[in-house]
């Protein structure tokens, strides 16, 4: 029978190692395969169905997911200058010409803007 406190460190012991993030040097990611099956038969909870497995899921699907595409390939584009390069020249003159000033006004500026108000 474990004691109130044995079962008080086992539980900030759980707390910590989920809220501990990974050591970005020497781990490398998991993968966007691996990120799905975390979400539908990871040891997040307990059970394998219900309510709150729904949750993560559809948390998976709505923002894990496209978050964690667009930071692979900000990532992978910032890696080299090769990549880094052209594609901000590309970014540049789009939304320097044509529809672009409108998609910055219109589409970036308020989406950044809520990112920005969910985040901060």
């Amino acid at each position: 029978m474990d004691t109130l406190r044995e079962q008080i460190r086992s539980g900030l012991a759980g707390i910590k190692g989920y809220l501990t993030p990974p050591s970005v040097l020497t781990q490398p990611p998991a993968s966007v395969a691996e990120l799905a099956a975390y979400a539908h038969w990871g040891a997040w909870t307990s059970r394998t169905d219900g309510p709150l497995r729904r949750l993560g899921i559809v948390w998976h699907r709505l923002v894990s997911l496209p978050v964690t595409v667009v930071c692979r390939y900000v990532e992978w584009i910032a890696q080299r200058p090769g990549r880094a390069i052209p594609v901000y020249l590309l970014f540049k003159l789009l939304i320097s010409t044509g529809p672009g000033p409108w998609v910055a006004d219109h589409l970036i500026r308020p989406v950044l803007g809520v990112i920005a108000w969910v985040l901060l």
